[in-house]
């Protein structure tokens, strides 16, 4: 079941093979798998637990995010991260635009 707190639309992501990194010190390297992002951030699942506020990178192909943590959900395999976005080297243009296009229409 997903629980949609956000009121932007999100674009669904099956990249299983991200990297996030809890940035501290020291910082803590683990596995994710992006579920979707949408323009204000990105939802991610991970087996490691990370408190709010904490700022992640996640790593995937040759991109980047860098976003606090908003909120945590357990799930089955560890958690649910929302994540704020404050940079991503992969908001370009062209995903704007996606993201503009799904937004709802005037009536």
């Amino acid at each position: 079941m997903k629980n949609n707190h956000r009121s932007e639309p999100r674009i669904e992501a099956a990249q299983d093979s991200a990297r996030a990194n809890i940035l501290g010190h020291p910082d803590v390297p683990v596995s994710c798998q992006i579920v979707d992002f949408s323009r204000s951030g990105m939802c991610i699942t991970l087996d490691y637990e990370v408190a709010p506020g904490r700022i992640v990178k996640v790593d995937w192909d040759n991109h980047f995010l860098i976003g606090r943590v908003q909120r945590v959900t357990p799930v089955e395999y560890g958690s649910r991260v929302a994540l704020e976005l404050l940079y991503c080297s992969k908001w370009t243009d062209d995903v704007l635009s996606i993201l503009a296009d799904e937004q709802p229409k005037p009536v």
